[in-house]
């Protein structure tokens, strides 16, 4: 009948430092549940200074916010779209008005707390900086020029805190005006301050999706238009080509490749329309990722989901993030436009709010951020 009670004082035995200590060597799902121990473990789990050890969850997406200047001209910064409720805006101002000189900022990609922008410059107005920036801490790097602008049709960002302080950006280039065929990489490496030159290790004749890419176990992975993921790691050493089943070959002619790919758990997921049914969506996981042997895991009802007949993947909603740490993928329904959340383990579905911002563009970037609470970038240091 003691013990209990004994446990309880052995807890309160603890000291905050040594609780903080506790807390940043457990993963993220069970750092959320101690928050309601008690007050003080709420206060200690939150504090900016203990959120710099402590693990973080996903908080909400930054996503492209257009609006018209006092000249009536567009201009585009960054906005956000919490999910957590008070507790989500981890940062002063979404817009990033410490990244001063540019008359636009356009999130590009997000990657564990780090976000790659485009940013258009005050003066010269017709010129641009990529910029890579942590919107916790409120530190950013320019990038210099690759010298291969003029071939790049995509960028991308790779960082994981778990295994480096550094952060790798990755420009996807193009050696065919015609099709678009990869030709190469160019890796920028903030460790180093600067891009290497990768020669097209894949294979010939191989077209990057646009809008898909996600960086998993120290690899950048691509989804192609000829049924193929591509991985890249942050050296340019490790070239890698994933086979997708026949299943999981469905495509378009208006809107190309009807999928999308993602992590959760250091997993790779691949989630696409189903052929002949597009009210079906279909998961698949990479369980063993060195076998390269896809795993069925969910079908998905999009009936059953939105209540409505004849929905159609990237017309009528777009799937835009899965959460890092459990079964929950994230939804823009766009005729309602509002964001829902679909926890594919329980099947239960969950309206988080109305969007500010109209999802015209099914590839409108809404970039899932977790907050990373780190002091200074890499090469800052």
């Amino acid at each position: 009948m003691d013990r209990p009670k004994k446990r309880a004082s052995a807890a309160a035995d603890l000291t905050d430092d040594l609780i903080v200590e506790i807390l940043s060597r457990l993963p993220v799902k069970s750092v959320c549940r101690f928050k309601c121990v008690s007050p003080h473990w709420y206060g200690l789990i939150s504090h900016p200074e203990h959120r710099k050890k402590i693990p973080q969850t996903l908080s909400g997406f930054f996503y492209p916010s257009l609006s018209l200047n006092h000249e009536d001209d567009m201009i585009i910064f960054p906005d956000f779209e919490g999910i957590l409720g008070d507790e989500g805006l981890q940062f002063p101002d979404p817009s990033l008005p410490f990244m001063t000189g540019y008359r636009m900022i356009i999130p590009k990609v997000c990657c564990n707390g780090l976000l790659l922008c485009l940013c258009w410059k005050v003066s010269p107005a017709d010129e641009a900086d990529y910029v890579v920036c942590n919107p916790a801490s409120e530190k950013w790097v320019v990038l210099p020029d690759s010298d291969y602008e003029a071939n790049a049709s995509a960028y991308r960002l790779g960082f994981d805190p778990a295994v480096s302080s550094h952060f790798h950006v990755f420009e996807i280039l193009e050696g065919d005006e015609d099709y678009g065929f990869v030709s190469g990489v160019n890796i920028y490496s903030s460790e180093t301050g600067a891009w290497s030159h990768k020669g097209n290790g894949w294979g010939d004749e191989l077209q990057v999706v646009e809008s898909r890419g996600v960086f998993v176990n120290g690899m950048l992975h691509l989804i192609t238009h000829q049924h193929k993921i591509l991985a890249i790691d942050t050296a340019g050493n490790t070239w890698r080509t994933i086979p997708l089943l026949d299943t999981m070959r469905v495509e378009c002619f208006c809107r190309g490749v009807l999928a999308f790919i993602g992590q959760s758990q250091g997993i790779l997921y691949y989630i696409n329309m189903r052929d002949r049914d597009g009210s079906i969506l279909s998961v698949w996981i990479l369980e063993d990722y060195d076998s390269s042997e896809w795993t069925f895991k969910y079908n998905i009802s999009m009936t059953q989901l939105f209540g409505e007949p004849d929905l159609l993947f990237e017309r009528d909603y777009a799937l835009i993030a899965i959460h890092p740490e459990c079964n929950l993928i994230f939804f823009v329904w766009m005729c309602e436009n509002i964001l829902m959340s679909y926890d594919m383990d329980r099947g239960k579905v969950r309206v988080i709010c109305s969007l500010k911002e109209r999802m015209y563009d099914t590839f409108l970037p809404y970039l899932p951020y977790v907050p990373f609470f780190s002091d200074s970038l890499a090469d800052q240091e």
